[in-house]
């Protein structure tokens, strides 16, 4: 019984340790890698679009540089430098600018990135990132 206890007491611990680490990481930590297209909803008109309907799939890849890269089938079509600029109006949102390729306010949730520009009847684009 105290050994079952013992087990249980450490593997929370641990748990405890290691989401307390993931909640340490900045944006710009957790945006690096490559993010895959879910779907694009146009509220305006309730549009969507993702790679099923459209035909095609795309990504972003984010490096620790500052540079990025687009891809449409796996075929790389753009690159680009980005920098990120946190909102602070809005905890969680963060701004991605001087990026010829995508920008606008995005927030990360869990494996999710998700560029919103809704206040402006602009698109949601959501990603889920790559493992």
């Amino acid at each position: 019984m105290k050994t079952t206890l013992l087990k249980y007491s450490s593997l929370l611990l641990l748990a405890i340790l290691m989401s307390c680490q993931k909640e340490n990481k900045t944006v710009s930590e957790l945006i690096i890698g490559r993010w895959e297209w879910v779907k694009t909803i146009i509220p305006y008109g309730g549009q969507e679009s993702n790679p099923q309907i459209s035909g095609f799939s795309k990504s972003l890849e984010f490096m620790r540089d500052g540079n990025m890269s687009e891809y449409r089938n796996d075929s790389l079509i753009a690159t680009s430098s980005y920098k990120i600029q946190t909102d602070p109006s809005a905890p969680n949102w963060y701004v991605l600018i001087n990026s010829t390729i995508i920008g606008g306010y995005f927030y990360i949730v869990s494996d999710s990135l998700i560029f919103n520009d809704t206040y402006v009847d602009g698109p949601v684009i959501s990603y889920v990132k790559r493992k």
